[in-house]
C-alpha cells in the first residue's frame, strides 16, 4: 500500500511529486485499492498530473478518467440537491445544515473529486415535527417499511428520482450506544450547532467545533460496528488542517470526558503515517499501536468494512460475523460495546417469540417478504 499512500498524498496537494514507476500489475492493485477505500477521484487527480512515462496503461487511465467524470457530475448533483433540499426548508422556517460529504468535499483541493454516497441533512425541530414536515412535503413514500422510524436520529428516504438518497437528522448525530457519554455528546452538538456558516455553494455548514466533534464519534461508531475506510479519514484530515488551533484545542479538551480518546489517538498516527499530518494539528499523542489496529482494518475491510464482508450471507453467516465483530472490538472500547451487546441481546430475546414462530433466525428476510 505505499505506492498508493505515496499517490494519495500527491494527489492531495500533500506532496509535490511521484517519481516512481510503477508496471502494469501495481497500476492496477492501486486502482483496485481506490475502489475499495472510495477514493478513485480523489487518486485520479493526482494520475492525471504525473509524466506521460509514469502514466498508467492507456486501457485503465480511459477507464479511470470516465469513472473520475462521472464522480464530478455527481458532485454537480449533489451540491445542486443540498441547495434545493436548504432552500425547501427555509421556505418552511426551517433551519437545515448539510452535515458530512458536501460540507466536506468543499474542503479538498478539488471540491468535485470525493466520491459522494448520500445526503444527510439537519434539520431543526425534532423528531416528531420533522416527520410530520417531510411527510407535508411529499418526501415520504406511501410503502415505507416497517420500522422506517425507528432510527435513534435521521430518516432515510429512498433514492429520488435523480438517484439521490437523503438522510434527514432530526438529531445530529448517531452518536454513542453508552447514554452517559451519548448524552454529554448530543449536548455539546446542540451547543455548537447555533453557529452555522452559508457556503457559496449555496447551503449551511456547521461550524469547526461540531464537525470536527461528530464526525470523530462517526469514525468511531463505524470503526466498532461495521468498519471505516479512507475517505472518511481523509476528511478528518482536511477538517483538521482546516480548524483553527481554538477548535481543535475545545475538542481535544472533551475526548477523556466522551471516552474517545482511545480511537482518536489510533486516528492520529494514521493521520501522520498517510497524511504526514503535524503534531501542531493533532487533538492529541498519537499510539501506534492502536493505530495499527485501527489502519489494519482500514485497508482489509474497505469503504465501511464492505470489501470484507461475505457475499449474500446466510442468516447464521451474518449473525456469526456481526457478534464476531463485536467481541473484536470489545477489547478496544469496552464501555460503549457492553451497552451495545445488551441492547442487542435484549432485543434478540424480545422477538424471540417472532422468530420461532416464523422458524428463522432473521427478522430481516421476514420483513423483506412482508413488504412485497
Amino acid at each position: 500500500m505505499e505506492h498508493f499512500f505515496s499517490l494519495l498524498r500527491f494527489s492531495l496537494s500533500i506532496t509535490d511529486s511521484f517519481d516512481e514507476k510503477l508496471s502494469d500489475k501495481e497500476w492496477l492493485e492501486i486502482f483496485k485499492a481506490a475502489h475499495s477505500q472510495a477514493l478513485v477521484g480523489v487518486i485520479f487527480c493526482g494520475v492525471q498530473k504525473l509524466k506521460k512515462e509514469l502514466a498508467p496503461p492507456f486501457t485503465l487511465m480511459m477507464q479511470w478518467a470516465a469513472e473520475a467524470e462521472k464522480i464530478h457530475g455527481l458532485n454537480k448533483l449533489f451540491y445542486a440537491e443540498s441547495q434545493r433540499l436548504t432552500d425547501l426548508f427555509t421556505a418552511n422556517g426551517r433551519k437545515s445544515v448539510i452535515l458530512k460529504g458536501q460540507a466536506n468535499s468543499r474542503l479538498y483541493p478539488d471540491k468535485f473529486c470525493r466520491q459522494p454516497g448520500d445526503i444527510d441533512i439537519y434539520v431543526e425541530g425534532g423528531k416528531e415535527s420533522v416527520i410530520y414536515l417531510i411527510d407535508k412535503l411529499g418526501m415520504l413514500p406511501k410503502d415505507l417499511p416497517e420500522g422506517a422510524f425507528n432510527a435513534y436520529h435521521h430518516v432515510h428516504l429512498p433514492e429520488n428520482e435523480k438517484g439521490v438518497s437523503v438522510e434527514v437528522h432530526f438529531r445530529p448525530s448517531s452518536g454513542f450506544y453508552n447514554s452517559i457519554y451519548n448524552n454529554r455528546l448530543q449536548n455539546y452538538l446542540d451547543e455548537n450547532l447555533k453557529d452555522i456558516i452559508f457556503t457559496e455553494e449555496g447551503f449551511n455548514v456547521p461550524d469547526m467545533k461540531f464537525a470536527l466533534l461528530m464526525q470523530l464519534a462517526h469514525l468511531q461508531r463505524h470503526f466498532l460496528m461495521e468498519g471505516v475506510g479512507l475517505r472518511q479519514v481523509t476528511d478528518y484530515y482536511f477538517l483538521l488542517k482546516k480548524a483553527s488551533k481554538e477548535d481543535r484545542e475545545y475538542v481535544s479538551g472533551l475526548l477523556s470526558k466522551l471516552n474517545i480518546k482511545r480511537f482518536t489517538k489510533a486516528l492520529m498516527w494514521i493521520l501522520n503515517k498517510i497524511f504526514l499530518l503535524e503534531k501542531d494539528f493533532m487533538l492529541c499523542e498519537m499510539s501506534e499501536k492502536q493505530g495499527k489496529k485501527v489502519m489494519e482494518e482500514i485497508i482489509v475491510g474497505g469503504n465501511f468494512g464492505w470489501w470484507s464482508k461475505t457475499p449474500n450471507p446466510t442468516a447464521w453467516r451474518r449473525f456469526y460475523e456481526r457478534r464476531r465483530r463485536s467481541w473484536k472490538m470489545f477489547t478496544f472500547n469496552p464501555l460503549e460495546m457492553w451497552p451495545h451487546e445488551m441492547g442487542y441481546w435484549k432485543c434478540f430475546f424480545k422477538n424471540m417469540p417472532k422468530r420461532i414462530r416464523y422458524r428463522t433466525l432473521s427478522l430481516e428476510t421476514i420483513k423483506k417478504d412482508e413488504n412485497h
